[in-house]
C-alpha cells in the first residue's frame, strides 16, 4: 500500500513539474508566434505599422497584430520589455531622445550611430531605412505667412511674443521639440497649447493657434493651405524612418527581417504625404492604403 502511495506521489510531482515547465514560453515562441507590431498615436506611425503587418503576414507563415501606444517612450519600453517585437521609429528621435545626443545634420552618420549603439546597449536592431525623411517643421497659415513675410523659423522671432504655439503634448516636452527649439532660437511665444496629434492642423487652420509643430510628410499641410517654415539654423536632425526590432525576436524569426527589408528605400516624402492625406482627409483605412501601396510597388 505504501509502495502504491509513493508511486502516486511521484507521478503527481512529475505531472506538476511538467505543467510548470509548459507554463513558461519557449524562446522565440512569443504568444503562439503572433508578432506584435507597435505604433505611436499618429497616422503615419499607424500606417507604417500596418504596412509591416501586411508584409509579415504575406511573406511569412507568421500572424501579426498592431498595438497602438501613446508616444515614443511607451512603445520603446514595450519593445525593450518584449511586449512589442518591432515598430517604426525615426533616426533623429532615437539619436536625440533615447541617446540624448546633440543633433547632427548627416543622415548616414546619424543612422550608423543609432544602429551600432542600440545593438550594443539594448540588443535592438535597426533594419534598412524606408527612404523618406519626416522631419519636424513649424507651420503657419498661408495668409499669415504672406502678411508677415514668414519664410524661416528666424522670421518668427519678430512676432512670436504675439503668437500662440499649438503642438502635440510630446513635442512640448521632448528635448528635440519645443524646449530645445526654444533654447536654440530663443522663442518666447505668448502661450503654448497641447493637442492630440490629429487636432494640431485643424487648430491652426481654424485660427485657434498661430503656429503649430508639423511633420514634413503630412498631407494636410498643402490641403489646409499651410506653409512649412524653413529651419534656417538646422536645429532638427534627420528623421529617417526604419523598422526597429527586438534582437531576440529577430533571432527567433529572421524571416521578419527578410520581409521588412522589401520596404528599404521604397517610400519617398511625396508618397508618404499622399498616403497620410488619404487616411486623414479621405477617410481610407490604414490597411487599404498600405495594401494599395505595396501592390503598386510590386512588393506583394
Amino acid at each position: 500500500m505504501m509502495f502504491k502511495t509513493n508511486k502516486i506521489k511521484k507521478s503527481l510531482v512529475l505531472l506538476l513539474t511538467l505543467l510548470i515547465i509548459l507554463s513558461f514560453p519557449l524562446t522565440g515562441c512569443r504568444r503562439g508566434d503572433v508578432i506584435t507590431i507597435g505604433s505611436k498615436n499618429f497616422t503615419e506611425s499607424r500606417l507604417l505599422a500596418t504596412m509591416f503587418q501586411v508584409l509579415i503576414e504575406e511573406k511569412t507563415d507568421l500572424n501579426a497584430e498592431v498595438r497602438e501606444f501613446g508616444g515614443t517612450q511607451l512603445v520603446f519600453r514595450a519593445l525593450q520589455g518584449g511586449d512589442v517585437d518591432v515598430y517604426p521609429e525615426y533616426t533623429g528621435t532615437a539619436y536625440t531622445v533615447m541617446l540624448d545626443k546633440e543633433a547632427i545634420a548627416d543622415p548616414d552618420k546619424t543612422y550608423q550611430i543609432v544602429k551600432d549603439t542600440f545593438k550594443a546597449e539594448y540588443n535592438l536592431d535597426w533594419l534598412g531605412q524606408l527612404g523618406f525623411n519626416n522631419t519636424y517643421t513649424l507651420t503657419v497659415r498661408e495668409e499669415m505667412a504672406n502678411e508677415l513675410g514668414l519664410e524661416t523659423f528666424s522670421d518668427l522671432l519678430e512676432h512670436d511674443q504675439d503668437m500662440i504655439l499649438g503642438a502635440t503634448f510630446e513635442f512640448l516636452e521632448r528635448s528635440d521639440g519645443y524646449p530645445g527649439l526654444q533654447q536654440h532660437y530663443g522663442f518666447e511665444f505668448a502661450d503654448t497649447r497641447g493637442f492630440d496629434p490629429g487636432l494640431t492642423y485643424s487648430s491652426v487652420r481654424n485660427g485657434h493657434v498661430d503656429v503649430i509643430d508639423g511633420f514634413s510628410t503630412d498631407g494636410r499641410i498643402p490641403a489646409f493651405n499651410l506653409v512649412p517654415l524653413e529651419d534656417d539654423q538646422n536645429f532638427f536632425p534627420p528623421y529617417y524612418a526604419a523598422p526597429l526590432i527586438n534582437g531576440e525576436s529577430l533571432g527567433a524569426h529572421p524571416e521578419i527581417g527578410e520581409a521588412l527589408s522589401l520596404l528599404e528605400n521604397q517610400i519617398s516624402e511625396e508618397e508618404m504625404a499622399n498616403m497620410n492625406y488619404q487616411i486623414d482627409e479621405e477617410g481610407r483605412t490604414e490597411e487599404q492604403v498600405a495594401r494599395e501601396f505595396l501592390q503598386s510597388k510590386g512588393i506583394i
